[in-house]
């Protein structure tokens, strides 16, 4: 069958977008800013973590957040006025961050309203049973999120729109340590590897920044930690970046010194 629409979902989590389709123009819809986030939303957890946009239970909720009738509307206009000004097809990229509500639930909109106008669309879904999506809404009881959305006591040191940098409560291993933790709840770095990884991208920023550093004589320098699980160290459960500033002499040791080997604590034992 020859299709005039072909509409493609995706998670931009992934970093994995659908390939071009030949002599295809595109048009794109990115989701992640436009509607509320589904699997943030506490009341329907349970659903988010069985269900996926094309369940209509979900589908329902997706198409009845503010906005979604409009970017339905909006799109299903721009995709018959480019058929109708080109012969050419029209690849429709429609993303949201995890692939598997907004974007299959909004791009199944557009193609039913599309079959509607005798526009012939062939839907593809290409991260829909990526793996379920963590629960990142804040969690009763967790002292970051009680810091991050409750106004929680703590000296901040830089807000951005994903993160947060904070002073530990009792002023950290060394002068100047920081943490660095994600606005989302996802219990250490090993949940969600993105996530894990813009917080790492902060923590750099932040340290340049703020000049924490190495420098040339090699007195100064820094570390930057992050534990995953109690075997680990791991206090908070709030998945959060370290950042301590080091120099020459200071006296800290890390909590992690490399064990002997069985073989190594023979050969000291003889």
């Amino acid at each position: 069958m020859t299709y005039d629409v072909f509409i493609d979902s995706f998670g931009a989590r992934w970093q994995d977008p659908p390939p071009p389709r030949h002599r295809a123009a595109v048009l794109s819809i990115n989701l992640t800013d436009q509607l509320l986030n589904p699997p943030d939303d506490p009341n329907i957890a349970d659903a988010v973590a069985r269900q996926t946009g094309l369940d209509a239970e979900m589908s329902v909720y997706v198409l009845a957040t503010p906005g979604a009738d409009r970017i339905v509307d909006d799109a299903v206009h721009q995709l018959t006025a480019l058929l109708t000004a080109d012969d050419r097809p029209v690849q429709l990229l429609v993303n949201c961050w995890y692939g598997r509500h907004r974007a299959p639930a909004i791009a199944d909109a557009i193609g039913r309203r599309l079959h509607i106008h005798r526009v012939r669309a062939a839907v593809t879904h290409h991260h829909i049973d990526k793996p379920t999506v963590p629960r990142k809404y804040p969690r009763p009881g967790c002292p970051f999120c009680a810091i991050i959305h409750d106004g929680a006591d703590a000296t901040i040191v830089r807000a951005w729109s994903d993160t947060v940098a904070i002073v530990p409560h009792r002023g950290g291993c060394t002068p100047g340590h920081i943490l660095v933790m994600p606005r989302g709840h996802v219990s250490d770095f090993t949940t969600d590897p993105v996530v894990a990884g813009i917080t790492m991208q902060r923590t750099a920023e932040l340290a340049h920044e703020l000049g924490i550093t190495p420098d040339d004589d090699g007195s100064r320098g820094c570390n930057t930690i992050c534990n995953a699980g109690r075997a680990a160290t791991q206090t908070i459960f709030h998945h959060h970046q370290h950042l301590l500033p080091r120099t020459t002499g200071d006296g800290l040791a890390l909590p992690w010194p490399h064990p002997a080997l069985p073989a190594q604590k023979k050969e000291a034992a003889r």
